[in-house]
Parts: C-alpha cells; sequence; structure tokens
C-alpha cells in the first residue's frame, strides 16, 4: 500500500486508517475518493451473542474476511446475506486452509479491484439503521492508528504515559427529511456532561466529551508480518439515554419548539386525559344516533340511547373529578401565584400580565351546555380540594350509590355526552380543540421561570425531549494523549458512515429466536408437580375487579359489540372490593410466566374448553390487605 493515500492531519506522524485487513480492496490508481474512504473507520455488523469470539475467530483464521461482515441496511422483511460461519482449524490443517485463501485472493487481486464505494454504503432510499442486542445484532466500529511513514506500520499505545485509543459518538446537525447525510457536510454535536454540544472543531477532541474504549486485535498478515487492528462496541442500547439527553444547536436555521418538561406534564396529566374525554362524548353521541331503519320516536331505540349517554357521562365525570385534581396539584407546583389567586386570594392580588391572563381564561372555560350544569373552572378549583379526601379514597366507579367517597351535590364534566347532529359533531370537535389549546397556552405562559420547577416524572422527560425524528449519527475514532499537552493533540479520525439508532421495538428490527415452553402434562395430576413458586398479590380493590369479571364468558364479550337490537352491555356489577387482599399461587415454573399471561388470557375467554384451571390457581385470603388506606 502506497504511503501517498495519507493526508495531512494535526499530528505529523500518526493517522487513523480503515483496518489494514481491507486495505486489498484498494489495488489500482488511488484519487481522492478513495483517499477519502482509505481513512475512514469501518463498522462491522454481528448476528450473533458471541460476536466477539467470531471476531477473533475470524481475525486468526481470514482476517480479509471481514469484508463480508462490514455493516448495511437491512430489514426484518429484507434480510442481508449472512456470512459463513467461521470454524478455525488448528495445526497444519489450519496453514494449509490459510494458505489457500491466501493464493485465491492473490488471483482475485489480478482482476484490479479497485474500492467503488464507502465502508457502509448505503442508498439514498435505505436508511442505516443499528440495531438493538435484543434483536441480536452488534455494531463493532474498527481502525487502524498508524505512523505516517513507508508502509504505514502500526503506531504503538504508551498506556504508561495514560494514553489511550478510543471513540466518541456524535450527533449530526441533519434536515428531518435527509437520508444517510453525508457527515463532513453537516454539523456535529458532542455528548458532553449528559448533553449534546456544538463541536468546535470536527477535528478535534472536545474538553469533557464522553469516550468509548477499544481494544486492539493482533493478528498475522497474508506476507507474514503481524498488524493490529483496534475495534469498540457502538452503544445501540444507550439508545433512549442519548436521545433523552438536552441538545443545544449550533445551526442558524430556525429550531423547532422542544415541549418542556413542566408543559408535558401538563399534557400527561390534564390536558391529555380531557382530550379523551371530549373523545368519549363524541363517540357516545355517534352511537346514540338513531341507525339506518330506526325511527327516533321508537321506544326501544330511546332506551338504547338513554341508556349510552347516561353510561358515558358517568364514565366522563369519574374521571373529570380526577383530573380537575391533577389541573390543581400542577397549578399549585408550577404556579403557585396563580393557585393562590384562584383558591382565595382573587385576580386583584395578580401582578403578573401573563398569570391575569391565564385567571382570565380559567374564568372562561366552560363546558358546552348540555346534560350537567355548566361551571367555571375558577369555582370549581375553588371546591376540588373540599373533595380531595374522598375523591382520593373512592374505592367503586362512579356512580355506584354508597359511602365511596363521590361528591353527591358538586357535579363538573370536561365533557357532555349529549345526542348531536352529524354537522354539529365536526363544529362541536373543533370548538373543543380551540378550548383546549387556549387553555393549555394560557397556563403554559403561566409559569414562572425564576421559580425552581417541581420534580418532572421522567416519562414527561422523555416525551419532553427532541426525540421524534430519529437523528443521525457518527462515530469517529480518538488518539489520546493528555500528557503532550498543546504540542501533540488528539488524533481524531474521519467519520464513519452516518447511522441511526434503532428503537427497542423497531418495527424493522429482526426478530430474535425466542422459546417459551409451555408444560407438557396439562392434567390435573401433571400440573400439581410443579412447585407453587410464582404468586400475585391483588389488593382488594383488584380482588373485587376480577371478581365482578370472573362470570364473563366468551358469547358476552361478542354480544357487547353487536350492534342494535343484538348488543348487550357487559355487566360488571357494582365492582365492590373484597373483604380482604389475595396472594394467588400458580403451580407453573417461574420460566414460563411470559406464557402464563397468554395463557391466562386464553383460558379466561374459553374457560369451558380450559375447564382444569382450578386444579392449579390457589387463592389465599390476606387480612388487613387494602388497595387505599383508610380515610
Amino acid at each position: 500500500m502506497s504511503a501517498v493515500l495519507i493526508a495531512p492531519s494535526l499530528e505529523p506522524h500518526v493517522d487513523w486508517t480503515a483496518p489494514a485487513a481491507l486495505w486489498n480492496q484498494f489495488d489500482g490508481p488511488a484519487n481522492a475518493e478513495q483517499r477519502n474512504i482509505f481513512r475512514t473507520p469501518a463498522i462491522l455488523r454481528f448476528a450473533t451473542d458471541a460476536y466477539m469470539d467470531e471476531l477473533m475467530a475470524l481475525m486468526k483464521s481470514d482476517p480479509h474476511a471481514i469484508a463480508q461482515r462490514l455493516a448495511v441496511p437491512e430489514k426484518w422483511s429484507k434480510p442481508v446475506s449472512e456470512a459463513a460461519p467461521v470454524r478455525p482449524k488448528r495445526g497444519l490443517i489450519g496453514q494449509i486452509e490459510r494458505a489457500r485463501t491466501i493464493a485465491v485472493r492473490k488471483l482475485q487481486a489480478r482482476e484490479e479491484l479497485v474500492r467503488s464505494h464507502a465502508w457502509n454504503f448505503a442508498s439514498a432510499q435505505e436508511p442505516l439503521k443499528l440495531y438493538q442486542p435484543a434483536a441480536q445484532r452488534y455494531y463493532v466500529v474498527t481502525a487502524c492508528l498508524v505512523c505516517r511513514t513507508l508502509g504505514l506500520p502500526d503506531r504503538p499505545v504508551n498506556t504508561a504515559m495514560d494514553e489511550r485509543v478510543a471513540f466518541v459518538l456524535r450527533m449530526l446537525e441533519t434536515p428531518d427529511d435527509v437520508v444517510n447525510p453525508d457527515p463532513r457536510q453537516h454539523g456535529e454535536l458532542a455528548f458532553v456532561d449528559g448533553a449534546w454540544k456544538p463541536v468546535t472543531s470536527t477535528a478535534a477532541l472536545e474538553e469533557g466529551e464522553e469516550l468509548y474504549l477499544m481494544s486492539p486485535f493482533t493478528y498475522v498478515e497474508d506476507d507474514g508480518r503481524k498488524r493490529r487492528m483496534l475495534s469498540g462496541v457502538i452503544p445501540v442500547a444507550k439508545r433512549e439515554h442519548l436521545l433523552g439527553a438536552s441538545r443545544t444547536s449550533s445551526s442558524t436555521a430556525p429550531q423547532k419548539a422542544v415541549i418542556g418538561p413542566q408543559q408535558m406534564a401538563l399534557k400527561l396529566r390534564v390536558v391529555g386525559p380531557w382530550a379523551s374525554l371530549d373523545d368519549t362524548a363524541f363517540r357516545a353521541a355517534e352511537e346514540a344516533a338513531p341507525g339506518p331503519g330506526v325511527e327516533p320516536t321508537d321506544a326501544d331505540y330511546i332506551f338504547v340511547r338513554d341508556t349510552t349517554l347516561a353510561n358515558a357521562n358517568n364514565q366522563i365525570q369519574g374521571v373529570s373529578w380526577l383530573i380537575l385534581l391533577d389541573l390543581a396539584q400542577w397549578l399549585a407546583e408550577n404556579a403557585l401565584p396563580l393557585w393562590e389567586a384562584v383558591t382565595f386570594r382573587g385576580r386583584n392580588s395578580l401582578s403578573d400580565a401573563r398569570h391575569r391572563a391565564a385567571y382570565d381564561q380559567l374564568d372562561r372555560t366552560f363546558i358546552a351546555p348540555g346534560s350537567h350544569e355548566s361551571h367555571s373552572l375558577i369555582t370549581v378549583l375553588r371546591t376540588i380540594e373540599q373533595h380531595r379526601p374522598g375523591l382520593e379514597n373512592a374505592t367503586v366507579p362512579y356512580p355506584q350509590p354508597n359511602k365511596a367517597g363521590w361528591p353527591e351535590r358538586f357535579q363538573f364534566v370536561t365533557a357532555d355526552a349529549v345526542q348531536r347532529k352529524d354537522d354539529e359533531l365536526k363544529a362541536e370537535r373543533e370548538a373543543r380543540t380551540a378550548v383546549r389549546t387556549a387553555f393549555e397556552n394560557a397556563l403554559v405562559a403561566a409559569i414562572v421561570a425564576a421559580a425552581p420547577p417541581a420534580p418532572v416524572p421522567l416519562v414527561a422527560q422523555m416525551s419532553a425531549s427532541a426525540s421524534a425524528q430519529s437523528p443521525w449519527f457518527t462515530v469517529r475514532c480518538v488518539y489520546d494523549r493528555p500528557k503532550c499537552g498543546v504540542l501533540a493533540p488528539s488524533v481524531v479520525s474521519e467519520p464513519t458512515a452516518s447511522f441511526q439508532l434503532a428503537s427497542f421495538f423497531d418495527p424493522d428490527a429482526p426478530a430474535r429466536p425466542i422459546r417459551v415452553e409451555m408444560p407438557q402434562d396439562t392434567t390435573a395430576a401433571g400440573l400439581r408437580k410443579h412447585d407453587k413458586n410464582t404468586a400475585f398479590v391483588m389488593s382488594d380493590i383488584l380482588c373485587g375487579q376480577f371478581g365482578a369479571i370472573r362470570g364473563m364468558t366468551f358469547g358476552n364479550l361478542v354480544r357487547s359489540v353487536l350492534p342494535f337490537p343484538f348488543k348487550k352491555d357487559l355487566n360488571l356489577g357494582s365492582m365492590a372490593p373484597c373483604p380482604d387482599g389475595m396472594i394467588c399461587s400458580f403451580s407453573i415454573p417461574i420460566i414460563t410466566i411470559c406464557a402464563l399471561i397468554l395463557l391466562m388470557i386464553i383460558v379466561k375467554l374459553l374457560d369451558i374448553v380450559f375447564f382444569w384451571m382450578p386444579f392449579f390457581q390457589i387463592c389465599l385470603p390476606i387480612p388487613s390487605f387494602k388497595g387505599k388506606g383508610e380515610s
């Protein structure tokens, strides 16, 4: 290999190149594109959990065969061809096999093979995704650290002087619609102190940037020389941690607004459930509309209509109270002056214009006139705290008449299920959406930035991160010599091909073969042989809910989805809590717990066939085990 392929760098004697085992693909005239490919690290892909053993065996038997392991785009529906498994041979047989491989490679070299495209080449249509280890995929970045002298010998790493070789993972600043971008044409973000920050120079290591160490592989070349290849495993499993970190862009283009964690908490706890109740009301209105051939004055239709709307309103009322509790808590945590004005101080106590605007918006927020009395949110929020103990301790669905804690005289719903015409439904949907949007914008504007924010749930933090579009990444190898100071700065390689980190449940990911054994002898005599080492603890409330559905059959489920007049709603009773909690023990080994969950669902639906279930389910009472404490 000629030394002319190496371009100048910051360090005059050291440079990064592609693995030496791939240099045989550069026979022929050198040009600028091949020089660039020659200096780019390569990413290898392995489809076995013993990937490191496979790589070691490969470097021992046929190092140049790593070209067959280069990562390329793949999907489970379009799998790539797998290379033959490596079975290294020892002794004389191994030497003969290696000699034969070398001879074949020399014959192929006469065809003047020239590398025509970059490592990990990907077309513009298929993105290069790196899948999770759960999909049985592992990715290793490989490169060589060489001295820029004749023959390009390996550069030794003096660990006694704190020298180290590692790689960094960098995020690319790219438009949302780009596929497989060229890393050299886009800005880079470095992962520093748990956040993504713009790099000052793509060819330099950022202060405090997270490093992933690389390990050396020593192997014997075809001519008998010993060479060293450096490799490191790309941390695909850290995707959620990397995407959840904050990001500062260096681009001058307008950036998309990122939802803050406090606003996301408001969406999760108030706005989202409120929108779901609106959908429930509209679905009930659609179901209450008379179907083809049904007279609006028909007695059976009127009964079904009134029952449908009443059930929907009861469900909406119970959830609305809980949404109000969450709204009151959010205001107290994130906009305390506004909350104090709402509860007892009044509007005149507010000095901030944003708080007054939010107060006015709450005062203007009413439900649409219907079967319930309309209230302003100001009036409701002043009352809701008085009913918090009863609402928190309610144990049965509303409106079961008992001492469950549901308010008797305090009624407020965030949506109203009433019969509407088709043209009214569309207009009402748009109006309700506008009300929620104005409500959310006013409260978000009222957040006091100077006040310390309350702890935000992790799910809100993750949802608020700028990770809706899976970003693009690249890898650069680093040779770091901290004791040399500014005289010998870190040597940073060229970027690898751009790639995306696939999520854990990516639909394109290959499926790992999984086998879950089910019990073979499912007779009562066979099941009793298993040790009862799996148990579920159920509170009195959960026990009551299970008891309510115990008598449900498959026919009940079918009739609940049939149209009128065959439709029959599910009768779950009062779902009153059991006297005590339960521990349910199962005579199934713990390794079949996943299969057991699926089996339980099938058994409940087909209880006539699976009549033997009572033989391996045992429930023992737990005195004084309650789902809710004493009020």
